[in-house]
């Protein structure tokens, strides 16, 4: 069985030897056939230019929907920009409200609001109340069609309810969970479909509803619904109203999956110093106005360690040899710093370190800085007396790397730390930035530990 790589680049192969024969019919007929996580990966290969011939082709609306709800942002992009009004009303229409609003909120606002007036007046008015809140609010990304009934309702009628449902072709509305609701809205409780299909037909819901509920606020960050969800091994929360506390919608899983996968993608981004715009497809002018700011300050830093390392230049002409071992000092302090930010980022992200645990962790990474520092002082200690055969170089290296260690991975998990305690978001401690601070403190510690031995 190939694997879905190798099929990607099989249909690639194929779609580009048909686009150059302009085998129009064959191509067509190719991509009719293929899922739209298929269809994606293949137009991720295909050239800006014949992407337009190729979108042509799709006819099926029902396919360009889900197209458009697969593909990356890049291609995302690009289909919706080519493709016309019409085409992409129709892709709405077929899409899920939270799907609707995430691809309408990627347009400009003249064509947002063409195609909002093009739509029904319920779909539209659903649409603009998602598209009112923050971009990474739970109201963003909450379905607000569910299954909801009063506490009287009875296993009969709520099967005879949801039957209607299915019957209609309603695809929007989810089913996992049946909510029981008020008059005034506000959430009783809730019932699975395995507990409601397990119970007589007679009886009423509020006989086997769980009252209590794990649930979130519309304005609360999407990354806590995917928290939430992870943590409690459930498929789908409600989202209530922070005003008047009634059930507006609700997140599932299929919802928080492409959360946790874009949070993840900006925490690992900022930690190489970059931004979340700085993709595999993103421009030039993106791409360096995301990079430039942080490389101008390591630049800035590395300056200053530069001239920390001149203002030794005495101390460097009494033993040469000590610019032998700079690199393997400077580079691994850097590294054990950038590995102790990034352990601490993850742990503050995820929520695992807590504000009474941070001593606990700092002690940890001192601690593993001290071990990893004492294992390379003894093996360059040895290494310096083999190659250099000068013992006051050997105490020289051995104990900067000691002491240089130890402070690189405190620093890393402190630095992260203190960026959370003043507000700021703790990835910003990328690795750019520790080593920067650790070329500039291993400098000091090396050669003033040399001016006090030579």
């Amino acid at each position: 069985m190939q694997n879905l790589d190798s099929t990607s680049l099989d249909l690639s192969s194929r779609v580009a030897s048909l686009l150059e024969l302009d085998n129009l019919e064959e191509l067509s007929l190719l991509l009719g056939d293929l899922h739209a996580v298929e269809l994606a990966n293949v137009l991720n290969n295909v050239e800006s230019d014949s992407l337009q011939k190729v979108l042509k082709l799709i006819t099926g609306l029902d396919q360009l929907s889900d197209l458009v709800t697969y593909a990356n942002d890049n291609l995302r992009s690009l289909v919706i920009n080519i493709i016309d009004d019409s085409r992409l009303v129709a892709v709405v229409r077929r899409m899920e409200v939270d799907d609707a609003s995430f691809l309408l909120s990627k347009l400009p606002r003249r064509r947002q609001v063409k195609v909002l007036r093009r739509l029904s007046p319920s779909k539209a008015k659903e649409l603009k109340s998602l598209l009112a809140y923050e971009i990474d609010s739970a109201g963003r990304i909450m379905n607000t069609r569910f299954m909801s009934f009063t506490a009287d309702a009875t296993v009969n009628q709520v099967i005879h309810e949801i039957r209607s449902k299915l019957s209609s072709g309603d695809s929007e509305t989810d089913l996992q969970y049946c909510f029981v609701l008020d008059n005034e809205g506000h959430a009783l409780g809730v019932f699975s479909l395995r507990e409601l299909l397990s119970k007589s037909e007679d009886e009423k819901v509020s006989g086997f509803m769980h009252t209590e509920m794990i649930s979130i606020e519309d304005k609360e960050d999407q990354e806590l619904a995917a928290k939430l969800i992870a943590d409690y091994d459930i498929s789908a929360i409600p989202v209530f109203s922070s005003e008047n506390g009634k059930m507006l919608g609700i997140i599932t899983v299929h919802d928080v999956i492409d959360v946790i996968e874009e949070e993840h993608t900006q925490d690992i981004l900022k930690l190489a110093g970059t931004e979340d715009e700085d993709t595999v497809g993103a421009s030039l002018i993106v791409s360096l106005k995301s990079r430039m700011p942080w490389l101008v300050a390591c630049c800035l830093g590395e300056c200053i360690a530069t001239s920390v390392v001149g203002s030794f230049s005495m101390t460097i002409e009494k033993l040469v040899a000590l610019t032998f071992f700079m690199p393997v000092i400077f580079g691994m302090a850097g590294n054990i710093g950038s590995q102790a930010s990034t352990i601490t980022v993850r742990g503050l992200s995820t929520r695992e370190l807590q504000t009474n645990k941070m001593r606990k962790r700092l002690n940890k990474e001192s601690s593993i800085g001290l071990v990893i520092g004492l294992c390379f002082a003894a093996g360059l200690f040895m290494i310096s007396q083999i190659f250099f055969g000068n013992l006051k170089l050997s105490l020289i290296v051995s104990s900067s790397a000691l002491i240089t260690m130890f402070c690189a991975a405190t620093l890393g998990a402190i630095m992260p730390v203190i960026f959370d305690k003043f507000g700021i978001d703790p990835a910003v401690a990328s690795a750019p930035f520790v080593t920067t601070c650790t070329d500039i403190l291993s400098g000091i510690i090396y050669f003033s530990i040399a001016a006090a031995l030579l």
